[in-house]
């Protein structure tokens, strides 16, 4: 079944594979290399939107007018808690639709829940504008890297 003929062209076709594989097809280092884009053909490396300073400055003002909407209302609502403790201490129950009926008699208490109202309104509006303006940039951004290409 073997015979040394055989043996010898299986050796000769394991060496000659071998050589084959390991050192695969030659070419030129210079055609292995991508080519270097010229100046004109190179992208322009646009700064992150992190290292724009108008990008910073615009999320600056609308993270300081949101903290003072939320620093207003974390004061109204803290005037609507103790004016709903004096109620419970007042009526001597923690049933919420008597509290409830009580407080609406008062008129400061139905302007302090207006307000806020008001204020978790105008807070999701900025949040709304916030994300729609988040959307824009990142639309003018990809507009823009299609145009390049």
């Amino acid at each position: 079944m073997f015979t040394s003929r055989n043996l010898v062209a299986f050796a000769l076709f394991a060496i000659a594979c071998t050589v084959f594989f390991s050192n695969g097809c030659t070419r030129d280092e210079e055609a292995r290399e991508p080519a270097q884009p010229s100046a004109e053909e190179k992208p322009v490396q646009e700064l992150s939107r992190m290292e724009d300073p108008a990008y910073r400055e615009a999320l600056d003002k609308r993270r300081d007018a949101r903290k003072e909407l939320l620093g207003v209302r974390q004061r109204l609502v803290s005037q609507m808690e103790a004016k709903i403790a004096a109620a419970k201490e007042r009526l001597g129950t923690d049933d919420e639709a008597v509290l409830k009926v009580e407080l609406e008699k008062d008129p400061e208490w139905n302007s302090l829940y207006e307000r806020v109202e008001d204020l978790n309104t105008a807070l999701e509006d900025e949040r709304k504008r916030a994300s729609a303006l988040v959307r824009e940039r990142i639309k003018a951004d990809m507009q823009k890297e299609s145009a390049a290409r």
